[in-house]
Parts: C-alpha cells; sequence; structure tokens
C-alpha cells in the first residue's frame, strides 16, 4: 500500500486493537507525511473554549462576534491546525480535485467519530455549480473512507462565492442559504446530529447550518471539521 501523499510504500503495522476488533480503517499516509500535520491539543494549547482557535482569551473574538448574535456555542471537535501542510493538503485535494487524498485521515477521523454519541452525520453541502466544477463532494469523501455512514439532505439554495476567497469580515457577514426538503424534516426531529465539514475558519458556514437544523428540532448538533 503507498502513502497517498509521497507514493512511499506504507509499513503494514497492525495493532493488537486493529486484529481483536477487525478493524481495516487506516490512514494512507506514511509517517513522515502524517508528523507534518499539527494535532490540536486544547489541554497543552491556550485554545478558545468553543471553536479551538489558538486565543489568550477564553473565548476568542469569532466566537463573541458569535454570541453576540444569539447563536448556540458549544465545544467543536477538529483534528488537526490549519498549518502549511494542511494548507498544501487541501490545495490539492480540495481545489485541485484529487479525491485519492481523503484516505490520508480516514483512521483518524474514525476514531473521532467513535467517541461521540450521536444519531445521525450530515456534511455541509456544496452548491450545484460547485459539485460539478469539484467533481466530488470533498465532506462526503472524507466520511465515506473513514467508514462513516452519513445522511445528505442538508441543500444549499444557491452558489456563493468561495469562502477561501473572501475577507474575515465578509465571512462572518455571509449569509448561507441552507434548506432541508419538508419531506426529509422526520429525519433530522429530535436526532442527535453531527454537522460535517473540511475545515473551520470563522465558523461562519457551520454555525448557521447548526442553528437551522436546530430550528427544524434537531436535538442536539455537534460540529467537526478536519481543520481550523
Amino acid at each position: 500500500m503507498k502513502c497517498v501523499l509521497c507514493d512511499g510504500t506504507l509499513k503494514n503495522q497492525v495493532t493488537f486493537r486493529e486484529l481483536l476488533l477487525g478493524s481495516e480503517v487506516k490512514n494512507h499516509c506514511c509517517d513522515k507525511c502524517h508528523s507534518q500535520f499539527q494535532r490540536i491539543n486544547p489541554l497543552f494549547e491556550n485554545r478558545c473554549v468553543y471553536c479551538q482557535k489558538l486565543s489568550q482569551e477564553t473565548i476568542c473574538g469569532d466566537c463573541q462576534y458569535w454570541e453576540t448574535n444569539d447563536m448556540i456555542l458549544e465545544p467543536h471537535h477538529v483534528l488537526y491546525e490549519y498549518n502549511e501542510a494542511m494548507s498544501e493538503f487541501m490545495s490539492h485535494y480540495k481545489f485541485q480535485g484529487n479525491r485519492a487524498l481523503a484516505k490520508a485521515f480516514s483512521y483518524d477521523i474514525h476514531e473521532v467519530f467513535k467517541e461521540l454519541t450521536y444519531d445521525i452525520v450530515v456534511p455541509i453541502p456544496l452548491s450545484k455549480k460547485r459539485l460539478s466544477n469539484r467533481g466530488f463532494h470533498q465532506v462526503e469523501q472524507l466520511l465515506e473512507d473513514a467508514c462513516i455512514p452519513y445522511v445528505p439532505i442538508l441543500k444549499k439554495r444557491k452558489h456563493t462565492r468561495k469562502q477561501s476567497e473572501k475577507t474575515k469580515e465578509e465571512r462572518l457577514k455571509t449569509i448561507h442559504p441552507f434548506y432541508i426538503e419538508p419531506s426529509d424534516y422526520p429525519t433530522i426531529t429530535q436526532k442527535r446530529i453531527v454537522l460535517v465539514d473540511d475545515i473551520y475558519t470563522t465558523g461562519s458556514t457551520i454555525l448557521q447550518a447548526k442553528r437551522y437544523l436546530l430550528s427544524k428540532h434537531a436535538k442536539k448538533v455537534i460540529t467537526f471539521t478536519l481543520a481550523r
């Protein structure tokens, strides 16, 4: 098996836990490449209690903004810091369309979800135009390769400019037109949902989607991203 990042041969290492449980979900990423990504650990770093942003304040400026806009804030689940290695990964994966790279973090993602209590997983949607241009849904691909079942019922009414092309102020003020078909309301009613995106920047996208799901009577919405 090859590393999806450097094409080097992966060591065939099987842990005792994998032998015991028969797990087949692995990171298709060698140790050298994997070490370039910075795992977020709020126990050893000064981070916002909600979004996990590096911050000397208990609640960062972005989350203070959301509090003033009546957003329900809870601790966000995230794996990695958006460092140089993650930026390069996203460039190749998300913007250049190398969907095979989704396998790089399959085991890491799978392990996070094993620790969460939930009923369904809902990915942040892409507009039809962006999906057509990209050729695949980057969040759904991450979930599929991590063997996480999901329900793609959240939709986006219109195509909007990429978040990566906006300033911080523009991101915070962007209104995201999410919706669910009325026939799908029972799917989320009184359900504990994990809402998934690839990157958390200001929280604009995932928090507005969370607010929408709660307005449609979801019992609880947990948020998760690969990076922030």
